[in-house]
Formats: C-alpha cells, sequence, structure tokens
C-alpha cells in the first residue's frame, strides 16, 4: 500500500508539471518572426505601387503592374528611367552612354534625350511588389534565425538575411539587399540597401502627374542598341542670281540591328563653300520609315558682292541616322489611368 502511494503521488506531480507548461502565454515569448514575414510579403505583394529608395537619393515608384517612374542609381550615376507598355525609356548622362560602347560624340546627343532601352533586369518587372514579395519569399530559403534589432530611428524590426521587416504590426518591409532579386539586380545597382515604402491612396494621383509629365518630355526618344546606316545617292546644288544656293541629296537608310516600332531619324548637315563668297552651313531633319529612300535638302543664301563675274560653289554633304521609337503619348497616358486612377 505505501508503495502504490508513492506511485501515485508522483503520477499526480508529473501531470501537474505537464499541465503547468501548457500553460504557458504564448505572448512572453514575444512577436512570432514567421507572422510578422508573411504578413509583410502578403501586404506588399498586394499593393499598388511602392516608393524603392535606392543609393545616392534615387527613388523609383513600380506599380503592381509594372508601370516605373522615377531615377535608378546605376554605377553611381542618376539616370532617369519610365516603363510603360512594356518598354523602358533612360535618359542618361553621356557618360553612361560611353561606358556602353558609344563613341563620346553619339554618346553626348543620347545624353540630351530620352532613349528606349534595356538592362541586365527589367525594373518594371523585377519591382512590381507581387514579384519582389515572392522573390523575398524565395531568398529566405534556408535563412538564418531572424534577430531582432532597432534602428537608428528607434524601429523595431526582424532582421533575416539583410530582409528588415517591422517586428510590431501592421507588419511592413523596411528594406532588403538587391542580391534577393538576383544576380542582375545586385550587379546592376550594387551594394545597397533597397528601402521600400508604399504609396497611400493620396500619393498616387501625385505618381499618375509625374508619370504622365514623363511621358510627355519622351519626344522621339532614340533607340539604344542597334545602328541606322546611311547612304547618299545624289548630291545636287543649285545657285540663283539671287544667291540662293540649295543642296539636294538622295539618302537610303538600312537598319543593322533590331527595332521593333521605330523609324530613322536622319540629319543632313551640308557644308556649302566658295573661294570668293565663302562658307554657311545648312541641314535639315527626317524623320522617315526604315531600310528606305528619301529625299532631302538645306539652303544658304549668300550677300552677291557688286562686281561682274563667276563664283564657283561646292557643297560637302554629310547624312547621320539613329534610330527613335514610336511612341502614342495618349495610349501610355491611358494606362497609367487605369491603374492609378484618373
Amino acid at each position: 500500500m505505501p508503495g502504490w502511494m508513492v506511485r501515485g503521488c508522483l503520477v499526480v506531480v508529473a501531470l501537474l508539471a505537464l499541465t503547468g507548461c501548457e500553460s504557458t502565454p504564448p505572448s512572453a515569448t514575444g512577436p512570432d518572426s514567421r507572422v510578422a514575414v508573411n504578413g509583410a510579403l502578403t501586404a506588399l505583394s498586394g499593393q499598388t505601387a511602392v516608393a524603392y529608395d535606392l543609393a545616392g537619393g534615387a527613388v523609383l515608384n513600380v506599380t503592381g503592374k509594372g508601370l516605373v517612374q522615377g531615377v535608378l542609381s546605376l554605377r553611381g550615376q542618376q539616370v532617369s528611367a519610365l516603363r510603360a507598355d512594356g518598354d523602358l525609356y533612360l535618359r542618361a548622362p553621356a557618360e553612361h552612354w560611353r561606358a556602353q560602347g558609344m563613341a563620346a560624340a553619339r554618346a553626348a546627343e543620347y545624353g540630351t534625350r530620352w532613349a528606349r532601352s534595356q538592362l541586365a533586369f527589367d525594373p518594371g518587372w523585377s519591382f512590381a511588389p507581387p514579384i519582389v514579395a515572392q522573390a523575398l519569399r524565395a531568398g529566405l530559403a534556408g535563412a538564418a534565425r531572424p534577430s531582432r534589432i532597432t534602428l537608428a530611428d528607434g524601429l523595431d524590426v526582424f532582421d533575416l538575411a539583410g530582409l528588415r521587416i517591422t517586428a510590431v504590426p501592421p507588419y511592413r518591409v523596411v528594406s532588403f539587399p538587391p542580391a534577393l532579386l538576383g544576380p542582375a539586380v545586385a550587379q546592376t545597382l550594387g551594394d545597397t540597401t533597397i528601402g521600400v515604402r508604399a504609396l497611400q491612396p493620396d500619393e498616387l494621383g501625385e505618381l499618375r502627374t509625374a508619370f504622365d509629365g514623363a511621358v510627355d518630355s519622351l519626344g522621339q526618344p532614340f533607340v539604344a542598341g542597334p545602328v541606322v546606316a546611311t547612304a547618299v545617292s545624289d548630291n545636287t546644288l543649285r545657285c540663283t542670281a539671287t544667291g540662293s544656293c540649295t543642296d539636294t541629296v538622295q539618302v537610303s537608310n538600312k537598319l543593322l540591328g533590331d527595332a521593333p516600332r521605330a523609324s530613322a531619324r536622319l540629319v543632313l548637315k551640308s557644308s556649302v563653300t566658295s573661294s570668293r563668297l565663302g562658307g554657311q552651313d545648312c541641314g535639315q531633319e527626317l524623320v522617315t520609315p526604315l531600310n528606305a529612300a528619301t529625299t532631302m535638302a538645306c539652303s544658304v543664301r549668300y550677300t552677291l558682292p557688286k562686281l561682274a563675274g563667276t563664283a564657283k560653289v561646292s557643297a560637302v554633304p554629310v547624312v547621320t541616322a539613329e534610330p527613335v521609337a514610336t511612341v502614342d503619348t495618349e495610349e501610355l497616358k491611358q494606362s497609367a489611368a487605369t491603374e492609378l486612377g484618373p
């Protein structure tokens, strides 16, 4: 009987101890990082538009459907970016284009205007909020146990392989390293941290205005990559008794490379000279279909001296060309209105 009573007491004590462990309040262990990560990435995936803070103060705005407006920091250079209808347009300094292998004169011209271009990654795809959320989930596979830290501004966050998420609700993504979006993004943007801020509903109108303004400034953007070769087949210079001389050339162009939805921008520069009258330059710009022939002309006017005799006049024309993109600005604006509101 005494032995039985001892065993009974031991069982009762064990049950009480087990019950005590199960009754520990979950809040005593602090916030669950898994809940925070899932909540933050789910919230990011559903955002209409997000502003990404990049190196050098650059801010890139990207919508859920891939519209892009803002600035990229590429190898220390600030480059304006616009993406619409699946095409990426960049407005970059000449140094950017020289780094792509362009000659100095051509790079200088590209540095004055927008150009339809490509990067090692498509920011409209790689930075679309749903795609970023998906990439961050995949990048965290096998990540070490998160740490909880307090940032310089006092914000309490979880840090998982560089991904920082608020440690208290509402959970949101604060920042992440480019490497979590893949090597192409990391190599292009460099060693930096990408800040994340979801645009509030009252900010979407401001983004729409900025997007429309960028579209209006596109003009006739170059198409970076392909080249247009030109050939002058005929050159005729005619001068009148009033001192006007017109140089007319027949020129053909040929696209070297691929440039869908594009035309050729031809630039004629003619140097008209006379040993008796001096020299003058004239020119003409013309946008024509690719792989076609056309006529170009420009004129100069001389003040004729009050002397008898004739003056010999000659012209040396030079025609250069660049592919330019065909842009329907109203269609691009409508795509923004559909996503961001009128």
